[in-house]
């Protein structure tokens, strides 16, 4: 078997969803060990850098012969949550792709930037230079992986293995993200003007949110991203 395609079925059969999106998940301490055995497999120097307990990221380093100037390759290992998922870490193989969780976003692209480090090592190394693998945790949540990566390592250059539907990106939006509460006050339904209806509310607050973004899509655009946008992702409430 393809030893890059190998790599992508063990990646998706390495549960390594995020712990702060979904509480009690397994994390990328598992997918680690599996990468930094891999890294050395194919001769790179190879560490693990603790972003936080037990989420570690790693990375791995193919030094050339001389100095010269630095690249490197970076995706992250932890994906969403698998709810509703069947069998998500079973990867299936149909019709020249790979099915399961993470398989897209992004353990392909971690997969194909060591399947090149192999390719670069086994053909005999790097005349000059330096080339980084860097695997990330957390970029699902806060990025505390890429935060702390960029304390340890620096590089001349970098591409970020994400999926694009084969297009090179050259830059990405920003984002921040916002809760929102409204009060209200419970009654009995037959008994309605003894309470206060926070659902009534914030579905007010929804209306604005929709009008707001539909005036961002008709404002400025960057000639590389688009225009700002926003959307309501998650909400919940009521008893």
């Amino acid at each position: 078997m393809d030893p890059t395609l190998r790599l992508l079925k063990q990646l998706v059969a390495t549960d390594s969803v995020n712990p702060t999106l979904v509480p009690g998940a397994s994390g990328e301490a598992a997918i680690a060990r599996v990468l930094a055995e891999e890294l050395r497999g194919i001769g790179l120097a190879t560490e693990l850098q603790e972003a936080a307990p037990d989420r570690p990221n790693v990375v791995g380093v193919l030094e050339g012969r001389t100095p010269g100037r630095s690249l490197m390759f970076c995706g992250h290992v932890d994906t969403v949550g698998v709810a509703g998922m069947t069998r998500p870490f079973d990867p299936v193989e149909r019709n020249g792709r790979i099915y399961g969780r993470g398989s897209q976003d992004m353990k392909g692209g971690v997969a194909a930037m060591i399947g090149a480090a192999r390719v670069i090592a086994e053909s005999g190394g790097l005349d000059a230079g330096r080339l980084v693998i860097a695997c990330v945790v957390d970029e699902e949540h806060a990025s505390i992986g890429a935060e702390a990566l960029v304390t340890r390592w620096k590089a001349d250059g970098g591409v970020v293995t994400e999926p694009t539907d084969l297009q090179v990106s050259v830059a990405h939006k920003g984002f921040e993200w916002v809760e929102i509460e409204t009060e209200g006050r419970a009654a009995h339904g037959s008994r309605p003007r003894d309470g206060r209806d926070a659902i009534v509310r914030m579905g007010r607050v929804l209306t604005e949110l929709e009008a707001l973004d539909r005036e961002l899509q008709r404002g400025r655009a960057h000639h590389l991203v688009g225009p700002s946008s926003l959307h309501a992702s998650l909400i919940a409430g009521g008893r």
